[in-house]
């Protein structure tokens, strides 16, 4: 297993967030109000696209219709669109093929509403194509941001710490001054709305998966990635265990992915209330990574 000393990553991310500050614009979707959103009905359909059972036709008439309504702008919509055309066809039961400019365009519209999580993955997307000093412009929005996150919601900090020294070898020092300036006008030009975005609540059940009581490591011998997170969409049986874990991403590495599902699976969430029968419930569930430590940050 690969070891970090966690004061050292966060010594590094202070330094450099204090250093620094082109994220280029993404091809912006046209913001519109804020509306609310039936989020168990948006999880259910994206178990449909999928599901494998589901037949091919329907779940291609669900994947059309998700990306057609997420022209609206809503950050959920962006942020689990960009994340399966950044996977590909590594994703669970995914349709599409890996498209790094669709996934840009829906990370990037997805991180100016609000989602935090969509700016570490445009670094991951910048730094994969040798787009250095935009990997490093996104890598700073997301230290901003990620820091300003209620305590509880706040990603590790060796992930960020991580994210920007592999850039930083890339990209050197000397261009930091320049990338500062970068930020600061990024954030001021979207910090209304990245604020609005991230405290936007949705309609509909919420559900809250809790881990097990202990972490999950990794099995003895096998190496693991860099510190990152997985996303998954979470199908839960009326007695709140998992009855299927789809992984829709993961960064920096796909089998990273792989290495959480079965700690995504061991998650629980609340037993169904009465009356509501045996329908399946949903959660889009990410996981972080960091420091040979395993934390879930549930999500509805």
């Amino acid at each position: 297993m690969r070891e970090e000393c966690p004061h050292r990553l966060a010594a590094v991310l202070a330094t450099l967030l204090i250093l620094c500050s082109s994220a280029s614009a993404a091809t912006p979707i046209p913001a519109q109000k804020p509306v609310a959103t039936d989020r168990i009905a948006l999880n259910a359909s994206w178990a449909r696209v999928l599901d494998k059972s589901v037949p091919l036709v329907r779940r291609q008439q669900e994947l059309s219709k998700i990306e057609q309504e997420a022209q609206t702008g809503d950050q959920h919509d962006l942020y689990v669109l960009g994340s399966l055309y950044h996977m590909g066809q590594l994703a669970s039961g995914s349709l599409v093929q890996q498209d790094l400019v669709k996934a840009s365009l829906y990370l990037g519209n997805a991180a100016t509403r609000g989602s935090v999580l969509a700016m570490a993955k445009m670094a991951e997307i910048k730094l994969a194509t040798r787009q250095y000093r935009e990997a490093m412009n996104w890598a700073q929005i997301y230290g901003h941001y990620a820091l300003l996150l209620p305590k509880g919601d706040r990603p590790h900090d060796g992930y960020a710490a991580e994210l920007v020294q592999r850039i930083l070898d890339r990209l050197g020092k000397s261009a930091m001054p320049e990338v500062m300036r970068d930020v600061n006008s990024f954030i001021a030009s979207h910090d209304a709305d990245i604020r609005a975005g991230t405290d936007s609540n949705f309609t509909g059940e919420v559900l809250h998966p809790v881990p097990k009581a202990k972490p999950f490591i990794a099995p003895n011998g096998r190496i693991t990635p860099y510190a990152g997170f997985a996303d998954y969409l979470l199908a839960f049986n009326a007695d709140g265990s998992v009855a299927d874990a789809w992984l829709l991403d993961a960064v920096p590495d796909a089998d990273l992915g792989l290495t959480l599902r079965k700690y995504a699976r061991e998650m629980r969430a609340p037993p169904a209330h009465a009356g509501v029968g045996k329908a399946l419930r949903y959660a889009w569930m990410p996981v972080i990574y960091d420091d040979g430590r395993y934390r879930a940050r549930p999500m509805h």
